[in-house]
């Protein structure tokens, strides 16, 4: 076999090695044309390390229950909207928490906020600007008021309240074409020539199964569980004899040689991904060095985080040794339309997502990686402001939050702060459309664009993965120094 070919077999092996070892082979084997579509990009200068982690709460958070004005007058307006108080036995229909029961947070420029009552552990990240909100977040083609909604003057995204339709646009990260990418898999490409240590393992990693957010062009997630990488149950040569001949028998599936290059590949591949969750079991095994001290709540959230912070730590060190990687996790259950206020309703899965946050910030601290590590969140839309009886109905702009470490201490984010324009929550009010669903004033492409800006992405890099990013006067935010 020439130099060439052999450079052209090591290069379509590395990129597909990760996809078959974390479960996706099965999508992108048929689609070889997508490995020549990768933007092209070189390593980036230095040797620092970043990570990117996506928390998506899959179902549409009503977010203008986690973070609630708390000034008098704009609290009454949502207190109205909301139907009052909510109490079991006198007003079981109301949305809204008392004002006293809020736990208070007061941001740089000394204006009081609101926590729901379950999301107190995020007090702390805020008052140490670890943590900062995004006020009034949702796709949007280009911006848009009330009166161009209702007098149909400007394009909207397609398909406004549908969870598959939206989930797919905050993947993409934009909302002027259904591109089969999402923006964390095109910024995975973008950097996948910076990882040169164990480049078998792909950028993106996810602890939450595949994902359209980490589908790129030439990188697909590698995909773990909370509890590491997949393990072939039954297929063991340290098993009983049955396990043993599995085990046998697909040894000798993957190590045989077939004479088409592709067949050839193919077995090459499986031998590969083997050997990479091998390599992964081993790095994080506890004997190695491979957990973390940190002890986080119960909770499926709060498991896939305790992953990432040991992937982290392990990607950061030799046998791993990269330099940029995207991570997504989710969280259910969101979809709120019967029994949002009840006691294992909205108010219980902010309580995963706070108390999952705050230990994730303790265990980043532990491994040296605050500052290295930007985490946020994405939903589907928010929600009406009123009530449907006991619950919501499917909205539009919602509030989102981001944590790192602080720019004061030095790490990116510039916390302690709700960046945007947090909406008077009136059901009929100047920023609102049918039943008190919020026209965003911040755009899908441009939190995604500030992120990846952070993350090493050049200029025109942004143009190329968040196209429509033109259409708004400011490109980036203020967020991340």
């Amino acid at each position: 076999m020439t130099r060439i070919l052999r450079e052209d077999r090591r290069a379509f092996l590395r990129r597909m090695q990760a996809l078959l070892a974390g479960g996706v082979a099965y999508a992108v084997l048929p689609q070889f044309q997508l490995l020549g579509q990768a933007m092209a990009a070189e390593p980036l200068p230095g040797d620092d390390y970043k990570a990117l982690v996506c928390i998506f709460l899959f179902g549409g958070s009503d977010s203008f229950n986690m973070l609630v004005p708390h000034a008098a007058d704009e609290y009454q307006a949502y207190s109205t909207s909301r139907g009052g108080t909510y109490d079991a036995a006198s007003n079981p229909t109301g949305l809204g928490y008392a004002r006293d029961a809020l736990a208070t947070i007061v941001d740089v420029d000394g204006k009081t906020w609101g926590l729901n009552p379950a999301c107190a552990a995020m007090a702390p990240l805020f008052e140490r600007g670890e943590l900062a909100f995004l006020a009034n977040v949702g796709p949007l083609v280009e911006p848009v008021t009330r009166s161009d909604v209702l007098g149909g003057l400007r394009r909207l995204p397609v398909n406004l309240y549908s969870h598959n339709d939206q989930q797919r646009l905050w993947m993409r990260g934009h909302a002027d074409n259904p591109a089969a990418q999402g923006w964390g898999g095109l910024l995975s490409d973008y950097v996948e020539a910076s990882n040169t240590g164990l480049d078998v393992l792909s950028p993106s990693i996810s602890i939450a199964g595949n994902n359209l957010f980490q589908s790129g062009r030439s990188t697909l997630p590698f995909v773990l569980s909370s509890g590491g990488p997949p393990v072939l149950t039954r297929f063991r040569d340290d098993g009983g004899n049955a396990d043993r001949i599995r085990h046998e028998a697909l040894r000798a599936v993957v190590d045989a040689a077939y004479a088409p290059v592709m067949e050839d590949s193919y077995a090459l591949l499986g031998q590969s991904a083997i050997a990479l969750n091998g390599e992964l079991r081993t790095v994080l095994d506890p004997a190695n060095g491979g957990d973390i001290a940190t002890v986080f709540p119960d909770g499926g959230l709060a498991a896939q985080l305790r992953m990432v912070a040991r992937m982290i730590k392990a990607s950061r060190g030799s046998a791993i040794g990269h330099r940029r990687q995207v991570y997504f996790v989710s969280l259910g259950g969101f979809d709120t339309h019967q029994n949002q206020m009840a006691a294992n309703g909205h108010a219980a899965l902010l309580g995963q997502l706070a108390g999952s946050l705050a230990a994730f910030r303790e265990a980043l601290a532990e491994i040296g990686a605050l500052n290295a590590t930007t985490a946020f969140t994405m939903s589907d839309f928010g929600r009406t402001l009123n009530s449907n009886g006991n619950g919501t109905d499917h909205g539009w702009g919602g509030v989102q939050l981001v944590m790192g470490g602080a720019a004061a201490n030095g790490g990116a984010l510039r916390g302690r702060r709700v960046w945007g324009s947090y909406p008077l929550l009136e059901l009929d009010g100047g920023q609102a459309v049918g039943r008190g669903r919020m026209v965003p004033t911040t755009s899908v492409n441009q939190v995604g664009a500030t992120l990846a800006q952070w993350f090493g992405l050049s200029a025109s890099g942004l143009d190329a993965i968040f196209p429509g990013l033109g259409n708004f006067d400011q490109r980036t935010l203020g967020f991340l120094g």
